[in-house]
């Protein structure tokens, strides 16, 4: 099995680059690729989370859902594939909180993922939350970066370890799901030349989710992220970190520059 070690993928990445809820479903739509959603917009959205959140009763809150019985349109929530063509890397749709109202009172997220031939979902992780991922199209790689041990980390009794952390990684196919812990380091990678699918689960409403590279040079002082990089200015300097914070993707990096010529598909 290949090793997809956490620090060349790091630098791969960062070098590619008041209604009620009747009316709340009735009152707007999107139209995507011809199809007709109903959507909340963030005014309505907060309102059926607040009247949820002060319900006194699972009476009262069915009441709020569900105002026309039968229309069940506020317990759903419609996942959309937003990917576009090459060279993007694909997407995630989050049906959290803020996203699904109706989730207040539960313990439970959602999300779906469409990773496109060779996209990588960048290291992250997800601060409240356990994450249970399957692939339901396709196959990916994903990768998990172990906690260090902390009785290792830093310099104990003048001894300063060195080397790389830990990672293990797993070839998820069809129906193949991997367990990324809370607050544990990890990605997924599309090796291949077909487009592949997942579906995620948490155990939180609002899992967050925090991206590794693009919190450590964009949110630290130029000397803080030189001195924890080792501290050599000739390799990373104020005009290097500066370029680095213009080019680090949000989520998903451009196809692997390697497997997309492998693949035919045209990079930037």
């Amino acid at each position: 099995m290949v090793t997809y070690n956490f620090v060349s993928t790091l630098a791969a990445m960062a070098l590619a680059v008041s209604a009620t809820p009747l009316q709340v479903r009735q009152a707007s739509h999107t139209t995507i690729s011809g199809t007709i959603f109903p959507t909340l917009s963030p005014a309505q959205a907060s309102a059926l989370r607040e009247a949820l959140y002060v319900a006194p009763s699972e009476s009262e809150r069915q009441a709020i859902l569900f105002p026309n019985v039968p229309d069940a349109s506020n317990a759903t929530f419609q996942f959309r594939n937003n990917s576009v063509e090459a060279p993007t890397g694909g997407t995630i749709n989050l049906s959290g909180v803020d996203q699904f109202p109706a989730l207040v009172g539960t313990n439970v997220g959602m999300a779906i993922g469409w990773v496109n031939p060779c996209g990588l979902n960048t290291p992250h992780l997800h601060p409240r939350a356990n994450e249970f991922l399957t692939v339901v199209q396709g196959s990916l790689v994903g990768g998990l970066i172990l906690e260090e041990n902390p009785n290792s980390a830093g310099n104990v009794n003048g001894v300063d370890p060195t080397g790389p952390i830990r990672q293990v990684n797993a070839t998820l196919t069809n129906f193949r799901g991997m367990l990324f812990p809370q607050g544990q380091v990890h990605f997924q990678f599309n090796p291949t030349c077909e487009p592949a699918v997942f579906a995620a689960a948490f155990d939180n409403l609002d899992p967050g989710r925090t991206q590794i590279a693009r919190n450590f040079f964009s949110a630290m002082p130029d000397e803080v992220i030189i001195a924890a990089a080792g501290g050599n200015t000739e390799l990373l300097d104020a005009s290097r970190i500066n370029h680095l914070r213009e080019i680090i993707p949000a989520a998903f990096a451009e196809q692997m520059e390697g497997c997309a010529r492998r693949c035919g598909i045209p990079t930037s």
